[in-house]
Parts: structure tokens; C-alpha cells; sequence
């Protein structure tokens, strides 16, 4: 399946981004398929992992990092929270952000 492969490259490069202590987890690569959709209102990484999971994959746990996404960006993530969760989150605020810009000012 397509989108196994692109979830084990996006996950492949974040495991090894972690491993090497890097300060940028996540952020160290693009899986084949994501085409360079930012997302506004979130941090770069968010954007990135927004963009590993259009292009069809989901962190299988919360991580330290993906905890860490959240919080940069204002999510506070409960102890119960699913990865889908978090990225739903994370989506949401992306959306609300697009929304606010567009809607004219008062």
C-alpha cells in the first residue's frame, strides 16, 4: 500500500531525527507526495506534520516531540490523547487561523 510507505519514510526519518538528539525532529524531511501545502497558524514543524499526514500517515504514538508540536502551538494535550487527536488539534487551529484571515475585519 501507498500509504504505508509514505507513513514508514515520514516515520523512518523522524525516529532517526530523535535518535540523533536532533532539535528539529520531524522537520528533517518531506515524505514523497507532500507537495509544499503551509499551513498558517501553526509552527513549521506543525505544517510538516500536518503535511506527513495528508500525504497518508499518522504518528502510531505520542511522542515527547509530537507533545512538544502541540504545546508550541498553543494545544494543551491531555494524558489520554491519541496521536489522530493531536493532529486533529493541530489541524483545527491551522483551519481557524485560514478562517479568521479570510472572514473581513470589523
Amino acid at each position: 500500500m501507498a500509504s504505508d510507505d509514505k507513513f514508514a519514510q515520514w516515520a523512518s526519518l523522524f525516529v532517526n531525527a530523535q535518535a540523533a538528539g536532533a532539535a528539529d525532529a520531524g522537520s528533517t524531511g518531506k515524505p514523497a507526495g507532500v507537495d509544499g501545502v503551509q499551513y498558517a497558524g501553526v509552527t513549521q514543524a506543525a505544517s510538516e506534520l500536518l503535511q506527513a499526514v495528508d500525504a497518508g500517515g499518522v504518528p502510531a504514538f505520542v511522542t515527547s516531540k509530537l507533545k512538544q508540536i502541540a504545546e508550541d502551538n498553543g494545544v494543551e494535550v491531555a494524558d489520554d490523547w491519541t496521536p489522530n487527536e493531536i493532529v486533529a488539534a493541530l489541524r483545527g487551529k491551522a483551519q481557524n487561523s485560514a478562517a479568521a484571515k479570510a472572514t473581513p475585519g470589523d
